[in-house]
């Protein structure tokens, strides 16, 4: 399964993880450097862009209007298109699975479920 797992902690640890469950956890650099074998999704003003080097990838998504009011929104839709074309099947939102229906017991809504609850915010 390939997956999205939010993280609200605050940065730099992005906006969350698409982790790819068929795949080893950690892999080696070029350079011998252990990493995540994760992309890393993070979003704001070009400023705030940094590469991590502990995740294999780094997709951001860069809006100057995130610096203004702090939500997502603006590049909500491109984040959206963006797990798709990276075959996301499935969002890990343990927080919002105590808020809304549709989550299995592990925290987990398909994509398509969790567009429906974070569109509702658009």
């Amino acid at each position: 399964m390939k997956y999205f797992s939010i993280d609200y902690r605050s940065p730099p640890s992005g906006m969350g993880q698409i982790i790819d469950t068929t795949q080893p956890e950690k892999v080696l650099r070029p350079n011998g450097q252990e990493c995540w074998n994760y992309i890393l999704v993070d979003y704001g003003p070009s400023e705030d862009f940094h590469w991590d080097s502990s995740y294999l990838g780094t997709k951001y998504f860069e809006s100057e209007l995130v610096a203004q009011d702090g939500w997502t929104g603006h590049v909500l839709p491109q984040i959206i298109q963006y797990l798709r074309d990276q075959g996301v099947t499935h969002v890990h939102d343990g927080e919002s699975s105590y808020e809304y229906d549709g989550a299995d017991e592990d925290g987990f809504f398909t994509l398509d479920r969790w567009i429906e609850i974070v569109s509702a915010y658009l």
